[in-house]
């Protein structure tokens, strides 16, 4: 493969989505640049496609997503610096402009995907956190049980203070996201989300005794580990910011605003918004569990299986929310980090059979370095869209290998105990339950290799 000019890239590739005034902003993951475009009908797909290092093109949940993969970065740097787009993080005082400027009919699809969309961007900064916090508590866990010595040093409990810190104060880190999706001032969602987590608050309700505020009753209830109060609570603020700097007077506005945000804001939550999260969070726990009831070891098989097709439709941050609920208030996850875990698996296991069958040595080499960064960093987009999904019969190996290997894993009781990534690296995660997922690795690997090795002829490269 000839060497990518990322200048030229870039550029043919804003030409082709209608150019600087077709972009509202920018932003990317790991491996896709994701747009948001004022008219999605003018970026051409298929031109796109056919530009060098470009995997493919998905849209999904308001977001232009073009796959790159390893060449991500570099055509992402190109176009900040070289045109006047907008980052994700610009701010911008028409705090639901971007929420509900569409061309789209406003259908139960248009507001569900809007809804996916606006949790996956709100969450995209905590989810980066306590990631590293996961995996912090994995090394201490590790050190707790080769030297348990050194678990009784104050070095130890300094660095688990630093490891359970991002997970208690959650409502605090989803709010900041949150704030930043509707362009407001985080530190007022900051703000409340911290005065639900404020020491004599947590006594208060843990004392049992009857609460009121204005004469109303409150709902006794503690708000460490919890997600949706922060996000509710959030929202809510960011609108009565926008309401009151507009309704306010210039000169009285830098003092009465933030008050009046205060006023109205912090009652609504304290009353109505967190109570409302709890409960909500709770239901989607319970009903995780009910439909893990009737599938049994089935559901991490399911969310493997079904993992790559959620990729393709560009939702796949749609399991972030439930995962989230169950890891917080059950204490492990048994359905979709397993899952997760073992589609990346899968994908590499394919990846290693189509580097096995195939002629072509550039494809060989491909799939060999997609394979790898599936297994090993958790990165699938470059296997499912440079090679299963190009290939089409290693998708079959794909799902097969997923939903055998996660059944397996489920059936054997495999348990994520902390946040980490979906790769080989993640098995620690499951602690007690290693045995099991490790089990699910090895089948779903073998299997997915298995199959596609059958099915594909090694021929199929164009």
């Amino acid at each position: 493969m000839s060497k990518i000019d990322y200048q030229d890239l870039s550029a043919k590739i804003m030409d082709n989505i209608g150019g600087v005034k077709n972009v509202k902003t920018v932003t990317h993951c790991v491996t896709r640049l994701r747009f948001y475009l004022h008219d999605r009908n003018i970026a051409e797909d298929s031109e796109i496609k056919k530009l060098p290092g470009v995997l493919g093109v998905v849209y999904g949940n308001g977001q232009y997503q073009i796959i790159l993969g390893e060449h991500l970065f570099n055509v992402y740097d190109n176009i900040v610096k070289n045109y006047s787009v907008e980052t994700e993080d610009a701010i911008d005082e028409n705090l639901d402009e971007d929420l509900v400027q569409s061309s789209e009919k406003k259908n139960f699809k248009y507001y569900f995907s809007k809804v996916i969309l606006f949790m996956g961007q709100a969450m995209t900064p905590f989810i980066t956190v306590v990631y590293g916090a996961g995996m912090l508590r994995v090394v201490l866990s590790l050190v707790s049980y080769f030297a348990p010595a050194a678990a009784e040093s104050s070095t130890y409990q300094l660095f688990d203070f630093m490891s359970q810190a991002p997970f208690y104060f959650m409502p605090i880190l989803v709010a900041y996201g949150t704030s930043k999706v509707l362009k407001a001032n985080p530190a007022f969602s900051i703000a409340m989300a911290a005065a639900l987590l404020y020491p004599n608050f947590i006594a208060m309700m843990e004392a049992g005794e009857a609460v009121t505020m204005m004469k109303l009753p409150v709902y006794l209830t503690t708000y460490g580990s919890t997600l949706l109060p922060g996000i509710f609570s959030a929202i809510l603020v960011a609108y009565l910011e926008k309401l009151f700097y507009k309704i306010i007077p210039g000169m009285l506005r830098s003092v009465f605003a933030p008050l009046c945000v205060f006023l109205i804001g912090y009652p609504l939550t304290v009353l109505v918004l967190g109570p409302a999260g709890a409960v909500v969070g709770s239901w989607i726990v319970k009903a995780i569990v009910f439909i893990q009831a009737h599938v049994g070891g089935f559901a991490p098989g399911i969310i493997a299986a079904t993992h790559p097709f959620l990729v393709m439709m560009g939702v796949n941050m749609l399991m972030v929310a439930p995962m989230t609920e169950l890891l917080t208030r059950v204490g492990s996850d048994n359905v979709f980090r397993p899952g997760w875990i073992l589609h990346n698996i899968s994908e590499g296991g394919a990846c290693f059979a189509v580097a096995a069958r195939t002629k072509d040595k550039g494809m060989r080499m491909a799939a060999l370095s997609a394979g790898i960064g599936a297994i090993v960093s958790g990165v699938s987009e470059p296997a499912l869209y440079g090679v299963n999904l190009r290939l089409r019969k290693p998708m079959i190996g794909l799902v097969l290998g997923g939903f055998i290997g996660g059944s397996v894993a489920g059936f054997m009781g495999a348990k994520a105990f902390s946040m980490g990534y979906s790769s080989i690296l993640g098995v620690v995660i499951f602690e007690k339950t290693i045995a099991a997922i490790i089990a699910g690795v090895i089948v779903s690997f073998l299997v997915s290799f298995i199959v596609t090795f059958v099915l594909f002829n090694g021929k199929e490269t164009k």
